[in-house]
């Protein structure tokens, strides 16, 4: 049992409550007895947001703009892979251990982008499968469909697709107007991000190094167009990879493809949906 209180031990704590009572009172009068201050000058809209303007109107950053032969070499490099493989490891570290299964995503053409977040959050969100295997889904924009990549992030910030578009001398990226230092073509924009998802690809090899067990890639392309990414960038790397060892490649039959159901796929990169032409 606890020791009794001594008696002057409880006088003082009832001086203590008192003397709090008096504090509170006190500050409770403060504001009548001060004199009343003048009215707090409004916030400048140029301390909130770099360049002034309203909040309303201005978005409060800036477009990053990469030179994009710069960029070329740089997703060009296989350390660009690397780079991506470390990022992808501070958020999921299971990417690098033995014995997980890992799936990878692509897509390309109208609405696989949601099929195949749906796809992938089925396979994180049942974490392990029957055969006590961790089971973890990334794909080209981050480790989840809710981490992006760092990289992923900044290649955002760079707007390539926008600045492929200038008017007057200028390009317009979220209603606001821009002068380019380094104007991009279309097909340079197209490059940057085809060499992104190859290289974004290439981390089959890391990642079925460390597992000891090929990458299962799910793709959802049926409507794509033959001259856009997956089939001039990210289906020639595949190709690779999946002749390497390193993957095995399956295409959606359905827009309900479910990853448990093997009829549900078509495996094989020699077996792609033929692309649409345009």
């Amino acid at each position: 049992m606890d020791p009794p209180i001594p008696p002057d031990r409880d006088r003082r704590t009832w001086l203590s409550i008192l003397a709090a009572i008096i504090i509170l009172a006190f500050l409770a009068c403060l504001p009548v007895l001060l004199p009343p201050s003048s009215p707090a000058s409004p916030v400048s809209p140029s301390v909130l947001y770099p360049g002034g303007g309203a909040a309303s109107c201005n978005p409060p950053f800036t477009p990053v703009f990469t030179d994009p032969a710069r960029k070329l070499v740089e997703t060009g490099d296989p350390a660009f892979t690397r780079q991506l493989f470390g990022e992808a490891l501070l958020y999921e570290p299971l990417l690098n251990t033995s014995g997980t299964q890992v799936h990878m995503g692509f897509w390309s053409g109208p609405g696989n982008h949601g099929r195949l977040v749906a796809l992938l959050d089925a396979i994180n969100d049942q974490g392990v499968s029957a055969d006590n295997v961790s089971q973890r889904a990334i794909w080209d924009e981050g480790v989840t469909t809710y981490d992006k990549f760092p990289s992923y992030t900044t290649m955002l910030e760079e707007h390539w697709y926008e600045r492929t578009y200038p008017r007057n001398g200028t390009v317009t990226i979220y209603g606001r107007s821009y002068t380019d230092p380094f104007p991009v073509t279309p097909a340079q924009a197209d490059h940057v991000w085809g060499q992104y998802s190859q290289r974004y690809a290439d981390m089959a090899f890391p990642i079925a190094g460390a597992t000891g067990k090929p990458v299962k890639v799910w793709c959802y392309v049926t409507g794509a167009k033959a001259g856009r990414i997956f089939y001039s960038y990210e289906l020639p790397e595949l190709r690779e990879l999946e002749r390497k060892g390193v993957v095995t490649v399956s295409f959606a039959r359905t827009a309900n493809a479910s990853w448990t159901q093997p009829s549900d796929w078509i495996v094989g990169t020699d077996n792609a949906p033929v692309p649409v032409s345009g």
